[in-house]
Order: structure tokens, then sequence, then C-alpha cells
């Protein structure tokens, strides 16, 4: 698994390929098994794979432009924030959900990209009408999908800084 978590990138160009049904139902299961607050039932998600549905995504705000060469796409959604044993922890339960996916996409070889939604509420807003939410329900994010045009694409980079580790005390 570290080595999905070294080589994630955001992946913004795909190529022609579809993605298909039991890939995106595998990172689904992998958002479900993501960590929440108390155990709730803080996340839910929307397969998309109509690519109308992408376009109109794509139309939400101008980091979600990444959608209009995707393949599929999914949305991590709170499906009822009002039925939520913590709900000021949802947002960080969406969040892990959203990085499992990322993480399995990598390991699978698809490209994603976080489109993030929450916590602006125009964002929220446009792309749950899209998805056609009840208002009890929001959008948390967007997920970009498709087989990576740059067959470079995932490699590893360094990104620790040991200036930014500390023991047991910030001195």
């Amino acid at each position: 698994m570290l080595e999905a978590i070294k080589n994630r990138r955001s992946i913004r160009q795909f190529n022609d390929q579809k993605i298909n049904k039991e890939d995106l139902l595998e990172l689904v299961e992998a958002g479900f098994m993501a960590p929440s607050a108390r155990g709730q039932e803080s996340r839910g998600f929307v397969i998309i794979d109509d690519e109308k549905v992408i376009a109109m995504l794509s139309q939400v705000s101008v980091g979600a432009k990444v959608l209009t060469n995707a393949k599929a796409a999914i949305a991590v959604i709170c499906p009822n924030v009002e039925k939520l044993s913590a709900p000021d922890m949802a947002l960080e339960d969406l969040a892990a959900a959203t990085e499992n996916i990322l993480l399995e996409a990598t390991n699978k070889g698809i490209g994603s990209c976080w489109i993030g939604i929450a916590p602006n509420d125009e964002r929220i807003e446009k792309a749950s009408k899209v998805l056609n939410l009840s208002n009890q329900s929001f959008v948390f994010s967007l997920i970009a999908l498709g087989y990576p045009l740059d067959d470079k694409a995932f490699y590893q980079k360094n990104k620790v800084d040991n200036q930014l580790i500390y023991w047991n005390q910030v001195k």
C-alpha cells in the first residue's frame, strides 16, 4: 500500500479506455472501508459513467473542468447529515473515503483527481442539483477517473520534509 501512496498523483488527462463496472464498484468499496467517527454511516457514493452527467458536473467549478475528458467519476456524498451521531465529523469521514478511493485507483492503474466541492456552498448546491440529492444530503467531493494519457503518470517523489517531523513536542 505504501507504493500506491507514494505513486499517487492528480491525473488530469485521460485516454479513451473505459473503466469497467467491477473496478468502479471496487473503488467505492474502498471508500466504504475508510474510518468514520463513531462508526456513523456518513458516506454514500454516486458512480457516474454517463457522459451527459459528467459534462454537467464539469461546469460546477473551474476545478471540475478536469471532468471534460474523464471516463467516469465518483461523487462522495453525505447521504443524510441529520441522522449522523457525530455530524461535526462528517467532513473528516468523507475526506478519508475520498482518499481511499484515490489510493485504490492508483493501485489499479486508474488515474484520478480529487475535485473539492465542500465546504463551498455554491459548489455543493450545483453538484447536488445535478445529482438530484435531497436537502439533507450533500456532495463533498467529485473524483475524476480514467486511464492516464501519459503512461508514466505514476511515479514516486519524495515529499518527506524532515524539518517538519517532531518528537513529543514542537520545539
